[in-house]
């Protein structure tokens, strides 16, 4: 591992860097300033994700809002892998995580974007560090990276909200889903290297921790039974 780190650290930090600054892009508020004069902060729950711009804003910012964030999340996953691949420095003979097998590298320039670009999202260097809970963003670069897992988590948002009509615990509980899904998948399916899924599941779970405690007060409410239902004024 440390062989990699120091083959490829300069086009890890760039891929970082990059995917940061593009997670920072925060549609919502941009959006809302621009429909409303005002900042999506101060409406609803605060938040500055699709569901509130829905709520306080209507249908139409909402889809450029759910667009825009689904865009930069692969946008950034793209670039990731590509600058993995382009700008590594020469192979390192005996390196434990075959820097020369370009899939197995694109893939953790992908990973690591993915979680740079949730982390601008939550806490965008633009907009003071107060975003959105990275719910669209966590979905554009699962999209990207792999299907399966992310029509897992999809359905088991889906069949979490259709029993408890509870959005956020939907959310929580599809993305404690990611990092599993992308373990058994990685490690059984396409039989990836342990480095390699290691490091992939390690950024799933730093991602899906910090979308818990982004959630921390729905949390609250759900074990209060005061969290808000579909369907209930």
């Amino acid at each position: 591992m440390l062989t990699f780190l120091e083959n490829c650290w300069l086009s890890m930090l760039l891929a970082a860097v990059i995917a940061y600054l593009l997670g920072s892009i925060s549609f919502a508020i941009i959006i809302t300033k621009r429909v409303s004069g005002k900042d999506i902060r101060s409406f609803g729950s605060g938040n500055a994700g699709a569901t509130n711009v829905l709520r306080s804003q209507g249908k139409l910012p909402a889809l450029f809002t759910f667009i825009g964030d689904l865009c930069k999340s692969m946008l950034s996953v793209y670039l990731g892998g590509l600058l993995l691949c382009s700008l590594q420095l020469a192979p390192v003979a005996g390196s434990t995580l075959l820097t020369h097998d370009t899939e197995n590298l694109a893939l953790v320039g992908k990973y690591l974007a993915g979680l740079c670009c949730v982390l601008g999202h939550i806490y965008p260097v633009f907009f003071g560090f107060r975003g959105g809970k990275g719910v669209m963003t966590i979905l554009g670069m699962t999209l990207i990276l792999d299907w399966r897992t992310a029509v897992i988590g999809l359905s088991v948002f889906a069949l979490v909200v259709l029993i408890s009509r509870m959005v956020s615990l939907g959310s929580i509980i599809a993305g404690i889903s990611l990092p599993i899904a992308t373990y058994l998948l990685r490690t059984y399916l396409y039989e990836q290297p342990w480095q390699t899924v290691a490091f992939c599941v390690a950024a799933m779970a730093i991602i899906t921790a910090i979308a818990i405690i982004k959630h921390r007060e729905n949390i609250k409410r759900i074990l209060n039974g005061t969290e808000s239902k579909l369907g209930r004024k």
